[in-house]
């Protein structure tokens, strides 16, 4: 597998620099029609280049509350600041929110049915980048948890057809990211990260 393939845990005052750009650009992003806005997130290692979505906020948020306990004092106070400010955005455009979750969760099943079709047809380079791969059905994860009821019954078919695709597709294993990651994402619900091909 290459190592480029391979979803890297990231330090933690890493992850709060990069979702708090995120939070400070959501309210734009919402107002906006880009499904995917490019950010320059300043974190203690250097400026980072990221696209900004609304569920790759939701999983740096998701990331950041599985570590908690991990975080200093003063990294939580940042954590719940971000929580509230990006509840309190959400909150306020709510319909939109729910809408650009909706749009983005049919690019991402989109992406998944091109790289399971290449996998169909044999293309090499299916085991190695299952891993990053799966990155969209975790990104889709947190969408499931947003949305809740709100799912159109369209996009859960579509899902579900994808969910038994990757189900055959694959064997049961170990975690397939960074092992430092695997307590932020187990099994259950996050089965996908438990498969190799």
């Amino acid at each position: 597998m290459s190592s480029t393939s391979l979803i890297m845990a990231v330090d933690p005052a890493v992850d709060l620099a990069i979702a708090q750009t995120m939070a400070d650009e959501l309210e734009d992003y919402l107002v906006n029609d880009d499904l995917f806005r490019p950010v320059v997130a300043h974190t203690p290692t250097g400026d980072m280049r990221l696209t900004m979505t609304g569920a790759s906020l939701l999983s740096r948020l998701h990331r950041l509350e599985a570590d908690r306990d991990a975080l200093t004092p003063g990294q939580q106070q940042q954590l719940e600041a971000l929580q509230s400010q990006v509840a309190a955005t959400i909150a306020s455009l709510k319909t939109r929110f729910h809408e650009r979750l909706q749009r983005e969760m049919k690019a991402r099943l989109n992406s998944l049915q091109w790289f399971l079709d290449d996998c169909a047809e044999g293309v090499q380079s299916c085991k190695a980048n299952f891993p990053f791969e799966m990155r969209n059905r975790q990104r889709i994860e947190e969408i499931l948890k947003e949305l809740g009821d709100d799912v159109p019954a369209a996009l859960m078919e579509r899902l579900n057809g994808i969910d038994q695709r990757i189900q055959r597709l694959g064997q049961r294993s170990d975690f397939i990211w960074d092992p430092g990651l695997e307590h932020v994402f187990p099994r259950d619900p996050y089965w996908y990260l438990y498969i190799r091909p």
